[in-house]
């Protein structure tokens, strides 16, 4: 575990890192150097990683500047930079990527479709103040009616009325969960089961309004957990659980291959 230098509020940077660098794969691929020399972002990671956050920072900053993000000068997301990384680096999106699709069916004339999609994260919206990821989950997967919805399954229908339903087509090896913020909180756990598959917490990413941190450990589960605030590591311990009412992003390792 190490820290990493904060610049003109690249907090949310260093939370990001932190929170990707607790994944076995990325651990494994950057202390052996596996990464590609040819993606200048792949190449700063590695740097940063193996200099234990000594050098890299600021050749990471100017490979992964854009419009909207501009670390090392201007206050950011971890959430944006999260998902802009799964996009540019090949073997994070594949860990990450999971298939989802959305049943719709017409209540009038009962036609049916499934449109597939695949995305790097799960968006978690708290309907009830402590309730479970698996009551988040399985509250987002249950069936909805949507009356103002036109069918445009069946030319001659075109009536107004449907019935809504996602669905998760797969399992990721890092389910990456984006906690949308509310005023209510959602209770989570070290251990989550998803479809007989078996994922343990490996970082938590938060955010307290101004400021940006992380929890971390390494894998299996059991190891202590650290707070990454900046330069600030502190070991929490294996049975402190990291709970904060503050988490935006939580990253868990699915276990069995």
């Amino acid at each position: 575990m190490f820290g990493l230098k904060n610049f003109r509020g690249s907090c949310w940077v260093n939370a990001c890192l932190q929170g990707i660098f607790m994944i076995p794969e990325v651990r494994t691929r950057y202390s052996t150097k596996a990464h590609d020399e040819n993606n200048l972002i792949d190449k700063c990671l590695c740097k940063i990683f193996t200099t234990s956050g000594e050098d890299g920072l600021k050749q990471f900053f100017e490979v992964v500047k854009t419009k909207d993000i501009n670390p090392g000068s201007d206050i950011g997301d971890s959430h944006e930079l999260l998902m802009f990384l799964c996009d540019k680096l090949p073997f994070l999106d594949e860990l990450c990527r999971f298939k989802t699709g959305e049943s719709i069916q017409c209540k009038t004339c009962k036609m049916k479709e499934i449109r597939e999609d695949s995305v790097c994260e799960y968006a978690l919206s708290i309907v009830k103040n402590n309730d479970t990821i698996s009551e988040c989950i399985n509250k987002s997967v249950q069936e909805y009616e949507n009356n103002d919805w036109t069918c445009s399954l069946n030319e001659k229908c075109k009536a107004k009325g449907g019935t809504f339903q996602l669905l998760i087509g797969s399992f990721p090896k890092v389910m990456i969960f984006h906690v949308i913020p509310t005023q209510t909180a959602v209770n989570y756990s070290s251990i989550l089961v998803l479809n007989k598959r078996q994922y343990a917490l490996t970082s938590v990413i938060c955010f307290n309004g101004s400021h940006w941190w992380t929890y971390g450990r390494d894998m299996p589960p059991g190891t202590d957990w650290y707070i990454l605030d900046d330069l600030r590591v502190t070991k929490h311990g294996s049975k402190q659980f990291p709970l904060s009412s503050s988490m935006r992003i939580l990253i868990y390792y699915r276990l069995e291959n």
